[in-house]
């Protein structure tokens, strides 16, 4: 009855309020909302730092951070190798960069810069598809440009059977109800998971960074039930050296971390009991 009546109380004030009470940034903000066009720390590529060419890209070029109509900074984990990706040309003679390759990366990358990050080269081969945009790309925005790329997965890509599946709503650690808020229901799901791995030996931070570098899968597995999104986290379970999964006995203690004050610091010391990860043991 008291969950109940949580339930009913957090809607009807959703309910009673509007959609206008409602600020994602409350929740889920912690750095600038948006990286606008500065000089500072402006890469430009051959252009000369200070001349008025300089100067004047500087100040209006978009940052690279995030992803946009162009393709831009999606850090979309199944892009690898033998993907094939259709990005929109807006203007004649467009060039092509690449960057930000990640060695393994978790849906989301989570913690921001938490993938494993990486040097390397890309082969690649490209076409234009002439009129291809007004062919097949349909504008979901007031003008021709609201179009956004299309791709193809890779036959290259991390293969697990067995998961361990973490949920999450639109409710905040508030308590305070959003109106199917996927962000914040991924959010909920990544916290669920950091707060379980604790558990077994690891310390939040830990768990935190290896939800952005491991090949987690992130699902929105339900958008239409108002007022509750619901996201889910999926955690291979044979990355691990341990059985991770929730059992009648007690959760075994596995690698303690200690503060000192501020330094985590590993204080496994070779003679710890090791719990066999049946997950990912094959049978003969």
């Amino acid at each position: 009855m008291e969950l109940l009546n949580i339930w009913n109380e957090r809607e009807r004030q959703l309910v009673e309020n509007g959609v206008e009470s409602l600020k994602l940034c409350e929740v889920v903000h912690q750095r600038p909302m948006a990286s606008l066009p500065t000089p500072k720390g402006c890469v430009l590529g051959k252009i000369q730092e200070g001349t008025p060419e300089w100067e004047k890209i500087a100040r209006e070029a978009a940052r690279t951070i995030p992803g946009r109509e162009n393709g831009g900074n999606c850090d979309i984990k199944n892009l690898s190798r033998g993907s094939k990706i259709y990005l929109p040309v807006f203007v004649e003679g467009a060039n092509l960069s690449t960057g930000d390759m990640h060695f393994s990366q978790g849906d989301g990358e989570v913690s921001f810069c938490g993938a494993i990050e990486m040097s390397g080269f890309l082969d690649l081969k490209c076409e234009i598809i002439r009129g291809g945009m007004k062919e097949y790309l349909t504008p979901m925005g007031p003008t021709p440009l609201h179009v956004n790329p299309i791709f193809e997965i890779g036959p290259v890509e991390p293969r697990f059977s067995e998961w361990l599946v973490f949920e999450g709503i639109s409710v905040d650690e508030s308590g305070r109800q959003h109106y199917l808020d996927a962000t914040v229901a991924y959010k909920r799901a990544v916290l669920n998971a950091i707060d379980y791995l604790s558990k077994f030996g690891y310390s939040k931070e830990q768990a935190y960074l290896l939800l952005s570098c491991c090949p987690c899968e992130g699902r929105i597995s339900g958008i239409v039930d108002a007022p509750n999104a619901m996201a889910t986290l999926a955690i291979p379970t044979a990355i691990f050296d341990q059985d991770i999964r929730p059992k009648a006995s007690k959760v075994p203690i596995g690698p303690r971390v200690v503060r000192k004050p501020d330094v985590l610091k590993c204080s496994y010391d070779g003679n710890l009991p090791t719990t066999t990860n049946l997950s990912s043991s094959s049978t003969s």
